[in-house]
């Protein structure tokens, strides 16, 4: 055996040992990565097994799979969800994610399908879905992104803040989301007198970052004196739509004498007598039915729509996120002229 091995003093045995206790490190990585790459794999199997495919729809399992597959599906599963066909895109995404063993190569499609489940209404796999892409890849910020919409919905306000620290850690502008869900919160409050809340609506209007839309709006619900007095003249556009449609209950017509645009917009609405003085709002449509009545027309009125400046999508009715793309503070207000019908209108308060 001596004649084998190097002595112990010799420089070639220290060499042989370092070469040894290298390999069997390298090999024990290579097992215990493989092991837990194995566990992780098993461990998202179990968890997407919770998820159950309607297997009436598509007959996708029955499919061997291959690697050329994941672009056409994924592109296939897009369009499903576009098209609102959302079992059958959760059905391709689940196909998916269960034959492909990388994270990385499925994250974008756990993304897709926890994205999936917002838009069809299932909140709660949503916020298991984002979970489970935070647990194994905490800065991904589209997961943090959607995680606080889907906490918002649940009315998981202060959990739905927590998602914005590691946002911020990220260099990401949060200010404007920070607002909105501090402001959600305190409207979704019950423990808060009315008085209190009007209170930190009023402070919120001095602060920037502060939707002034949805304040206003909380506050013609909340204190009418209040919300009269925090109307501003160069922000009326954005509101006009709550001002048209407010009851002539709700009227505070001290306020409105002194201000033309106010003046011109309840005349138009037909709540004030016409005088001898001319109303001007410098707000096209206003100031077109203001002509109407003056040249004895009773029947033009206004019909409001709803566009996000972000996706350029636009709804009938109004919103906080913007259904399509959840953009926040994203809402225009665009009215248009139609012909008064006979039917009551009912405010949006």
């Amino acid at each position: 055996m001596d004649t084998i091995l190097p002595a112990y003093d010799d420089p070639l045995f220290s060499i042989l040992i370092i070469i040894v206790l290298v390999l069997i490190v390298s090999i024990s990585s290579l097992i215990l990565g493989n092991y837990n790459e194995k566990n992780k794999r098993n461990s998202l199997q179990k968890f997407l097994g919770g998820f159950k495919k309607d297997k009436t729809l598509l007959k996708i399992e029955e499919l061997p799979f291959e690697e050329a597959f994941i672009k056409p599906l994924t592109l296939l599963s897009i369009a499903f969800k576009n098209q609102g066909e959302y079992q059958k895109s959760i059905n391709l995404n689940l196909y998916l994610i269960e034959n492909i063993s990388n994270f990385y190569k499925k994250e974008p499609l756990l993304e897709e399908l926890g994205e999936t489940y917002l838009k069809a209404g299932f909140l709660k796999r949503a916020k298991l879905i984002f979970l489970e892409i935070l647990q194994k890849h905490p800065r991904n910020k589209k997961a943090l992104r959607y995680l606080g919409i889907v906490l918002e919905l649940l009315h998981e306000f202060d959990q739905a803040l927590a998602t914005l620290q590691p946002l911020a850690i990220l260099e990401e502008d949060t200010k404007s989301l920070e607002a909105h869900f501090k402001l959600s919160a305190l409207l979704d409050n019950k423990k808060l007198s009315k008085s209190e809340k009007v209170a930190k609506l009023q402070a919120f209007l001095s602060e920037q970052d502060y939707p002034y839309r949805r304040i206003i709006k909380a506050l013609f619900s909340l204190d009418l004196e209040v919300a009269w007095q925090s109307i501003e003249t160069d922000k009326i556009a954005s509101i006009l739509d709550i001002l048209w449609f407010l009851p002539a209950s709700k009227l505070n017509l001290e306020i409105i004498s002194k201000s033309q645009i106010l003046s011109s917009i309840y005349l138009a609405k037909g709540y004030i007598e016409p005088n001898d003085l001319a109303f001007k709002s410098n707000i096209f449509t206003i100031d077109t039915i203001v002509s109407a009545k003056q040249s004895g027309s009773e029947q033009v009125d206004l019909c409001f729509s709803y566009g996000c400046n972000k996706c350029k999508h636009h709804f009938p009715i109004g919103f906080e996120r913007c259904p399509n793309c959840y953009a926040i503070d994203s809402i225009q207000v665009k009215e248009s002229l139609v012909e008064k019908r006979l039917t009551k209108g009912y405010s949006l308060l």
